[in-house]
This record gives structure tokens, sequence and C-alpha cells, in this order.
């Protein structure tokens, strides 16, 4: 089953990173020198969870994001996202700027 995992995590990173099976076998190999916890299979789960990444051909963990205050707000429409735009200060600009209709201004 091993075998499967390093089979599965060479093609993520040649995919992924366009790192080469030889090279990717390296990369594998001091990532699990340096957590002797890991195998493959551990690397193939954070990869498939984006927590990895390949920086100067060595496998770094990418930090979690910190959680946003205000929740993301998406609405679908017919299977597309859509986010709301965000609130500028337009309006406020808008509303004190003086419009002139023929000679008029209002």
């Amino acid at each position: 089953m091993g075998n499967q995992h390093q089979h599965n995590v060479l093609t993520i990173l040649l995919m992924r990173f366009e790192v080469q099976p030889s090279e990717g076998i390296q990369i594998g190999k001091e990532w699990l020198k340096e957590h002797p916890q890991s195998n493959w299979g551990t690397i193939l789960r954070l990869l498939k969870n984006n927590q990895l990444r390949v920086v100067n051909k060595c496998l770094k963990l990418i930090d979690p994001p910190s959680e946003p205050s205000q929740p993301k707000i998406v609405h679908k429409y017919r299977g597309v996202e859509i986010q709301p735009k965000p609130t500028s200060n337009i309006k406020e600009q808008n509303s004190e700027k003086k419009r002139q209709y023929r000679g008029v201004k209002y």
C-alpha cells in the first residue's frame, strides 16, 4: 500500500509543482527524515488538503489561514458562485458631487 501512496504523491508533485519523479522521491525522503512519525500516506493526505508546498526542493507546511472576521457570503446562480462586491465610499463621494443638467446644478 505504501508503494501506491508513493506513486500518488509523485503524481501530485509532478502535476502541481512540476517536480520530476526522481526529484520527488528525494523530496519525500527528506520530509520523512524530518518527520519520522509521517509516512507516504501522510504526505499524500497533506498534499490533497493543500497543506504542503514545494519550496527550494523541500516540502513545507502551509500555515493555516486565520479566520476572517466576517463570514464570506456566496450566492449561487446556475452553478456559478457570485460574491458580493466590496463596499466602498463611492456612494458617499457621488452624493457630495453636484450634478448639472442644461446649466442647472442639482
